[in-house]
């Protein structure tokens, strides 16, 4: 015979507000024109896709002339080729001057002179090619700052600005939030609250239009102090709203266990 297992009793109801888990402003690092936007009001971006250009001819050219600039090695190749003939010739005078003496002491200084030389060019020139290389990835993040791109996926639920309009330097320019996961945030009594842990699972009545949803969330934070004003804790609960039935800002109900 299979015994009944009692629920755990619930002491009460809770109020609280529902928040998304992620809302973000986004600004764009430097100032600029806004050339295009790329979404409207309601679209859901991916992490990393572009949302909004400022004007970026002058960037792109500047890429451009680092990366021809980068990329030539004409200079580098004839100055390894000079080194190696040098190379050979400085050798060659060394081995006369040392088995027929059919060279002087001050030719074979020379030789070597125009080696080392030829040698400190060489290596000036390979010190010029690293730098401009990290010119020409300076130059390509200038440009990248000119995209203003979704640091993580949301909707977009303003756009502050519209193409030809100027912006500002960490002026908001774009809001975007993520409403696939939300928290559910209450302040409870400190009493009631000594029953509640992280991971505990908790029974929430969210409104969805003219319905109430019940939800299972997690709990995920609960607040390590007391308000002394209040006298209240806050917590957070974590509940998954994958198809955005449960529109964060409303409020809602949740059912608190009785502490053991």
């Amino acid at each position: 015979m299979l015994a009944a297992v009692a629920s755990p009793a619930v002491a009460a109801t809770v109020e609280g507000i529902t928040e998304p888990l992620h809302d973000l402003t986004i600004s764009a690092s430097v100032p600029g024109t806004i050339a295009r936007t790329l979404v409207k009001e309601g679209d859901f971006m991916e992490s990393g896709a572009a949302i909004l250009e400022l004007e970026k001819r002058q960037e792109e050219l500047e890429v451009e002339r680092r990366r021809i600039i980068s990329e030539s090695k004409a200079e580098l190749n004839a100055a390894a080729a000079q080194v190696e003939m040098l190379k050979i010739d400085l050798e060659a005078t060394r081995k006369l001057f040392e088995t027929s003496k059919s060279v002087s002491k001050e030719q074979l200084l020379k030789k070597e002179l125009e080696y080392k030389q030829a040698v400190a060019e060489h290596d000036k020139l390979v010190l010029a090619e690293a730098r401009e290389k990290i010119e020409y990835d300076m130059a390509l993040e200038q440009l990248r700052k000119r995209i203003i791109t979704a640091p993580q996926s949301g909707y977009v639920v303003e756009l502050m600005r519209k193409a030809g309009e100027d912006c500002k330097a960490q002026e908001p320019l774009v809001r975007l939030v993520d409403t696939r996961q939300c928290y559910f945030v209450a302040n409870v009594e400190a009493r009631a609250g000594a029953a509640l842990q992280t991971g505990q699972k908790i029974k929430l009545e969210l409104p969805s239009g003219r319905q109430t949803l019940t939800v299972t969330g997690e709990v995920t934070f609960v607040s390590p102090v007391v308000d002394p004003a209040s006298g209240l804790l806050k917590i957070k609960i974590l509940f998954e709203n994958p198809q955005g039935k449960i529109r964060p800002g409303v409020a809602g109900l949740m059912h608190l266990p009785e502490a053991p």
